[in-house]
């Protein structure tokens, strides 16, 4: 028979049965692996030859754990949840539910059953490697933001650790370089077409493509809007909420996803938006009662999804070619420096922590721009030469 401790069993139906951990979820049951004989000692053998295969997987794959290690040691795992469970109360819910899933999904199943004091530089190194490489559920390379937000909880999980003196000191981590990723503009022609559009369709969700033209709403931002928020005294905007989709990690519920709305992504987010006289007056002769959604027209709101499924119908009949609905709010920015708004101001109205951000990812000046700037140079100077050099006549 099997001793206690060691997950084999015989069944039922005559047959051993053995088991091994696999995984153990944030949420949910935990995983096993199960080996199956004719007899109790070749079961065993099954799961000791399988343990010690998976001791000899490289650093970035899942590892064993015996017991002696997991009665001796704390694991990294243990020390994550424990991490997590401080996060709750003092970051807003959907980072929370980043926290947990990127935790679930890519760092625990890799390095979970690892006690935290064999986590290493060079573990930590193989392990972003990997990720970087085919880190993605469905297979394929993770992209550099999704790799540095897997290193920030990576080494804040390691700092809990050593404050919880599970750790002697804090591994260092490669760095891993975030590009930002080509964005797309609307050309002035584009816009146009697409302005067009919105005004031709006239209906609630047109005026949110609107709202994002003139005044660079994010689209959470467009679907939580509602007509208490426009200011008719001073022609302003005030966005004080959002709305988003999140995964459910709450056990208690049966439902994957829920629609949450609430406060703006940051402080900074939380704003008030002036915008163009002729633009306000067009919502104005639209306004309904102040309880009600822009978008949606009633007093339940739009979810982005669905307002994003209305946007790319939009496009369709437009004529214009894919875009993302952010893209309005990158054009937004782009028009307003190409017409001569100051960047503090700008940066205020986009809901910006500092100027630098607006600067780096939100201002893409179109070729008309750059050839009218770049035609201020003075390029034939009175002495009729070039950079000191004679000028040449041009056949």
């Amino acid at each position: 028979m099997g001793r206690r401790g060691e997950n084999i069993r015989k069944r039922k139906d005559g047959r051993w049965e053995a088991r091994v951990v696999q995984g153990r979820p944030l949420r949910g049951r935990t995983n096993y692996k199960y080996f199956y004989g004719r007899s109790y000692q070749e079961v065993k053998r099954k799961k000791k030859a399988f343990l010690e295969e998976r001791s000899t997987l490289s650093p970035n794959e899942a590892l064993p754990l015996s017991p002696d290690n997991a009665a001796r040691k704390l694991l990294f795992r243990e020390l994550a949840v424990r991490w997590l469970a401080t996060k709750k109360t003092v970051v807003k819910e959907s980072t929370f539910v980043c926290y947990t899933i990127m935790l679930e999904k890519h760092i625990l199943p890799a390095l979970g059953e690892r006690p935290a004091s064999e986590i290493t530089s060079g573990l930590l190194s193989a392990f972003l490697k990997k990720q970087k490489s085919s880190g993605r559920l469905r297979g394929g390379p993770l992209s550099n933001k999704t790799l540095s937000d897997m290193k920030a909880i990576l080494m804040q999980v390691l700092r809990f650790a050593k404050g919880q003196s599970a750790i002697s000191s804090v591994p260092e981590c490669p760095t891993v370089t975030s590009r930002q990723r080509d964005i797309s503009v609307f050309t002035l022609q584009e816009q146009k077409r697409l302005e067009q559009a919105a005004l031709k369709e006239d209906t609630p969700f047109s005026l949110g493509v609107l709202l994002s033209l003139y005044g660079g709403l994010r689209i959470g931002e467009v679907c939580g809007l509602q007509w208490r928020d426009f200011n008719c005294e001073n022609g302003t905007v005030t966005i004080s909420r959002t709305v988003y989709r999140l995964t459910n990690v709450d056990e208690q519920t049966g439902a994957k996803t829920r629609v949450v709305i609430g406060s703006p992504k940051t402080d900074c987010s939380h704003r008030t938006i002036p915008l163009p006289t002729p633009v306000f007056q067009y919502f104005m002769q639209r306004r309904r009662d102040g309880d009600c959604y822009v978008v949606s027209g009633t007093r339940k709101c739009m979810e982005p999804r669905v307002c994003l499924c209305h946007y790319k119908r939009l496009l369709r009949r437009a004529g214009i070619a894919d875009h993302t609905f952010h893209a309005i709010r990158h054009t937004f920015a782009t028009r307003c420096v190409e017409n001569g708004v100051d960047i503090k101001s700008l940066s205020e109205i986009m809901g910006h922590s500092n100027v630098k951000i607006t600067m780096q990812r939100y201002v893409h000046p179109s070729m008309d721009s750059k050839i009218a700037q770049i035609n201020k140079l003075p390029c034939f100077h009175a002495s009729g030469q070039i950079s000191g050099h004679p000028q040449k006549k041009f056949d």
